[in-house]
């Protein structure tokens, strides 16, 4: 079993089953890329650190409603591509032997997915990430014929809160979505598959008081066949909030994708745009917006690449620096810049590079921690095997002093702190002085984590509590959440309580820290704002909440439709 106790040690050369392609409810499920034998990567590596270059010329030379065969040109190594791996949008889904320049995939019809390829050679060293091909599979049978209309639905207030309820609607294929309508404005959703029916309630969270909502649910099918709506129902709140969350406000709109948030002593709110590679700041209600600054040296993936996370120094009053994670045309690095109303890019200083970078799997999370010390988050670049070398930067999280040097009482005498990880996003620490990190999972499971010094996390072996996770050395998660209705990627702490902002699960986790666990675990916002990418502390023990609804699968400006919410907390 994975412990929480016994002290990690490095495991050399893990070797990983040969994955295999299947579906579970319509996402990709892999048992790994295969490796080397056991210390065969790590003494290879020694010889050969230059990855192949990326595979070129992707295309579909077949699809049908439950199957594309992709394929592609050869990459080039100086001493030979040993695999391909063929991921979507970031999920690895399986690997072909060297030699193999095409694979036939299983799809979900409909489904838009983003198939891109990796070269990887026997040292174990991964190329940059393919161009993208979009392919939408064609459904298996038309559908024309919409789905009967929900009945039944009926609304009760708690506070300011609004239950719904309703009898499913049926279809000639399956309902699977339901959209819940206040005021004739979609404010939320539930989803489902024919195998997994959506759910038939709702909970609208944060209303005003003392106020009367009119709500109306329609049904929806694959294809986008959409019933008439249901009867309204009409309720009044109660005269005070009795919940966890009270109230949301949208503070500003973003046309980029903002990515890191910090709030500055003064109140000012700075965020980065990931893709426009600017820092903004505003006041906390959203007036005085402007660019304070483009970071120098950042470059994107046309993936998840860009200006990431930002933190402000503990001793911000006085020295005026802001940290920031950002990706280069080579690596992952960490930065610090003066601020003193704009950046002061001649004041740049790199603290940390080498962090691998690829389409995905950047990490990017920054964090103080109460020992002064700075936290990042770095995922593996799309090398799994780079998380369990604590040599590697990749797949870790990172601790060092806020000049860049690392503090000596690190595990490894480097800048590692944990490792056997995935693609961290999220940090945050307790008032115990605990660090608490969300990690992306691949297919099946994310999860929580409490990060110890020199803790070994199980990554690539182990996905949540998948996988080969029998290894006494490998610390479980507190919790795990399937990735379908999570995908978390921003994580706050206020007053003992943990909150997760979530992408594919469109959805902000609400869970009570109770000695080593996670309590009365709540979920907020389902489908309200879409895809939530992070979620930070406000000054006055609140909540910011950002969306990522749009531009997550290239690097192009300006592509988004985002809001900054200010979420304010109650009981």
């Amino acid at each position: 079993m994975r412990s929480s106790l016994r002290q990690p040690r490095r495991l050399a050369g893990l070797a990983l089953l040969t994955s295999v392609c299947t579906v579970l409810a319509g996402a990709p499920v892999t048992a790994g890329p295969p490796a080397a034998p056991a210390g065969a990567t790590s003494a290879r590596a020694a010889a050969d650190t230059r990855p192949p270059t990326p595979p070129t010329n992707l295309r579909s030379t077949r699809l049908t409603c439950q199957s594309v065969t992709l394929a592609w040109s050869a990459a080039r190594d100086d001493v030979g591509v040993a695999y391909y791996d063929v991921y979507h949008d970031g999920q690895l889904v399986t690997s072909v032997a060297g030699r193999t320049l095409t694979a036939t995939l299983t799809v979900a019809q409909g489904v838009t997915w983003g198939w891109y390829v990796n070269a990887r050679d026997a040292a174990g060293n991964v190329s940059q990430a393919s161009a993208t091909l979009p392919v939408t599979p064609p459904f298996c049978q038309s559908d024309t014929q919409p789905p009967t209309t929900p009945t039944n639905l009926a609304a009760t207030a708690n506070g300011t809160d609004v239950i719904l309820t309703w009898t499913a609607a049926t279809d000639n294929v399956a309902v699977t979505r339901y959209d819940i309508l206040r005021g004739g404005v979609t404010v939320g959703s539930v989803t489902g598959t024919a195998g997994n029916p959506p759910a038939t309630s709702f909970t609208d969270t944060g209303l005003a008081a003392d106020t009367e909502y009119r709500y109306t649910v329609v049904a929806r099918d694959a294809q986008g066949n959409t019933s008439t709506a249901s009867s309204a129902v009409t309720v009044r709140t109660g005269s005070t909030c009795t919940s966890a969350v009270c109230g949301t406000t949208v503070v500003t709109t973003e046309r980029d994708l903002p990515w890191g948030l910090v709030q500055l002593p003064d109140g000012t709110v700075l965020y980065g745009r990931r893709d426009l590679f600017d820092v903004v700041a505003m006041n906390p209600d959203g007036s005085n917006k402007r660019s304070i600054g483009t970071v120098p040296n950042v470059a994107g993936t046309n993936g998840e690449g860009g200006v990431l996370g930002l933190a402000v120094s503990s001793s911000f009053t006085t020295d005026r620096w802001l940290y920031i994670y950002h990706t280069t045309t080579t690596d992952n690095r960490i930065v610090r810049i003066r601020y003193d109303g704009t950046l002061q890019t001649g004041t740049v200083q790199v603290l940390l590079t080498g962090i691998p970078r690829n389409k995905y799997h950047n990490g990017g999370r920054l964090r103080f921690g109460p020992d002064g010390m700075l936290y990042a988050a770095t995922g593996d670049g799309q090398s799994p095997d780079r998380a369990q070398d604590v040599n590697d930067l990749g797949g870790k999280v990172l601790r060092i002093r806020p000049d860049g040097t690392v503090p000596s009482d690190n595990p490894f005498g480097n800048a590692v702190w944990s490792y056997g990880h995935r693609n961290p996003q999220g940090l945050a620490f307790d008032s115990r002085g605990r660090l608490f990190e969300q990690e992306f999972g691949n297919n099946v499971m994310d999860e929580t984590n409490i990060i110890v010094r020199g803790g070994n996390y199980g990554w690539p072996a182990c996905e949540g509590t998948t996988g080969s996770c029998a290894n006494p050395n490998f610390i479980a998660p507190i919790r795990t959440y399937p990735v379908a209705e999570a995908s978390c990627s921003g994580l706050a702490i206020v007053r003992d309580v943990l909150y997760l902002g979530c992408l594919r699960g469109n959805r902000m986790y609400r869970a009570v820290i109770s000695g080593n666990t996670l309590t009365d675990v709540q979920q907020y916002f389902v489908g309200t704002y879409s895809r939530l990418r992070t979620v930070e502390p406000t000054l006055d023990g609140n909540l910011w909440l950002t969306t990522s609804t749009g531009g997550d699968k290239d690097s192009i400006p300006n592509n988004s439709n985002e809001r900054i919410l200010k979420v304010t907390l109650g009981r």
